[in-house]
């Protein structure tokens, strides 16, 4: 199979004189001008077949110039840290080192290749002996949800990251004239697609790494003209009225959510808010496994689908299929499965995994829903069904029963029969849902117990990390 390769920067919707890129420091690269620098990148990482190409920082011009010419190369391209751990299993060609970091490589293998580029040096590893080689198709490992810093990655083809992003073009309307900020992380599936997106429709982004809260990020949007706003649950929970206003004397007419699920008054109090604007406001559900996005809800669609996550991108498919010891709760409801438009080639944990292609076709995203005239309507985890003294119930049925605006809540299974309601809010509401929970599983009381946290713990997607939870019902005290 012949080396594939992605150019997001000279095809024929790159204008050369049209802007690209909007930096912080009020400087704009035009498509050309953007062209020239990937080039001066695509020299230093010149090699003699495939490499991989190890990214360590995030939303900053070196990263983004280093990403770009590693795809036109044809490359692979891991965005992780630069830990030994990880570079031991993956054995990078190459090492693009995040800001003010780097002065460690050389004692790991890895020696500077050229000039710095961009102020930015690139290190090379030093073995002669060749690694493994890496599948044709080979175009990204990105870290799976939850599991920064550890080897784990999924392995994302060109064919599939090419497909994806011309897929949610179709689905958004992206057109040249948008101009994205990069409010999500480039380490985030959701936030990559974001500039895979724009930059494919030769629109415009708008680089910067500070919080998406933040009103100095807030301020960069309303200057350079932004036109949309991508971003997890958690943030848009944290809007105030700082934001709202910053919003109006803004450009954005595009709002998109992904990663955890959005409440129902939360949704309908931002599509409210961009009707105001004549905008519109899309819930969105993705995974890693899928590049970016399964699935889209249309804002015509809402009230009327409120809960739904939408129907299938374009040329996707999703299926419902019996889940393994599941009770349903909802008729029809089952395992959530997907084919279509950049389904993983597999997983990796070392370098002698990149050689594999493709070993999945129909992805089980390990998510229960069901389909209602073919709108996705998500219910949980397989993986949070559990037994309680026999009876076999959903953890996040339980959650959405007891969610109460204003009081976080997250309920865990521990040992022995023991179900752990964890809450960040007022302890009178968390006793009443602590009653409730009891009431529902029809169990003792002492088998339901309230644990307060200063905050829920979260995945960079905005979800709830249970693995963290389960550690801190099992340690004495508060979490800070």
């Amino acid at each position: 199979m012949a080396a594939a390769a992605l150019d997001l920067v000279t095809h024929d919707r790159a204008q050369l004189a049209s802007p690209a890129v909007y930096l912080e420091d009020r400087t704009t690269l035009t498509y050309g001008e953007l062209a020239e620098s990937v080039g001066e990148f695509e020299r230093a990482l010149r090699y003699d077949g495939k490499a991989l190409v190890l990214c360590a920082g995030d939303r900053d011009l070196p990263t983004l110039l280093a990403y770009l010419a590693a795809l036109r190369l044809g490359h692979a391209v891991a965005f992780l840290p630069a830990s030994n751990d990880i570079l031991a299993a993956y054995q990078p060609e190459f090492v693009v080192p995040a800001r003010g970091a780097g002065a460690g490589l050389a004692d790991l293998g890895y020696r500077p290749t050229v000039e710095p580029v961009a102020g930015t040096t690139i290190f090379q590893r030093k073995n002669s002996q060749p690694a493994a080689e890496i599948y044709a198709d080979t175009a990204l490992l990105l870290a799976t949800s939850g599991s920064t810093g550890s080897p784990k990655t999924v392995r994302l083809s060109y064919s599939g990251l090419a497909g994806n992003t011309a897929a949610v073009i179709r689905a958004l309307g992206i057109t040249a004239a948008e101009r994205a900020p990069t409010t999500l992380p480039l380490t985030h599936a959701y936030g990559l697609s974001v500039l895979n997106t724009h930059l494919s429709a030769g629109a415009s982004v708008v680089l910067g790494d500070r919080s998406p809260l933040s009103l100095a990020t807030w301020d960069h949007l309303v200057r350079s003209g932004a036109t949309s706003f991508a971003a997890v649950p958690t943030t848009y929970a944290a809007f105030g009225p700082a934001h709202v206003n910053l919003l109006g004397r803004s450009k954005i007419r595009t709002m998109t959510q992904s990663g955890a699920r959005l409440g129902d008054d939360l949704t309908m109090r931002l599509v409210r808010m961009m009707d105001q604007r004549a905008g519109r406001f899309f819930v969105m559900y993705g995974q890693t496994e899928a590049t970016s996005r399964i699935a889209r809800l249309d804002p015509a669609d809402l009230p009327s689908r409120l809960g739904s996550v939408g129907t299938a991108v374009p040329g996707g498919t999703i299926t419902i299929r019996p889940a393994p010891v599941h009770a349903r709760a909802v008729p029809g409801e089952g395992a959530v499965h997907y084919r279509g438009p950049g389904v993983m080639l597999g997983y990796a944990t070392r370098r002698a995994d990149l050689c594999h292609g493709a070993e999945v076709d129909v992805l089980d995203t390990g998510d229960l829903g069901y389909l209602r005239e073919g709108y996705l309507y998500l219910t949980g985890r397989t993986k949070r069904i559990v037994k309680v003294l026999g009876v076999r119930t959903s953890l996040d049925d339980l959650e959405r029963m007891v969610e109460r605006p204003g009081h976080p809540a997250a309920v865990i299974c521990g040992t022995d029969d023991v179900v752990h309601l964890v809450g960040a809010g007022d302890a009178a509401v968390h006793e009443q849902q602590r009653q409730q929970l009891v009431e529902s599983l029809g169990v003792p009381s002492l088998h339901v117990v309230f644990r307060h946290v200063d905050r829920l713990p979260r995945t960079s997607g905005g979800k709830v990390d249970y693995r963290m939870l389960a550690t801190v019902v099992d340690s004495p005290g508060r979490l800070g």
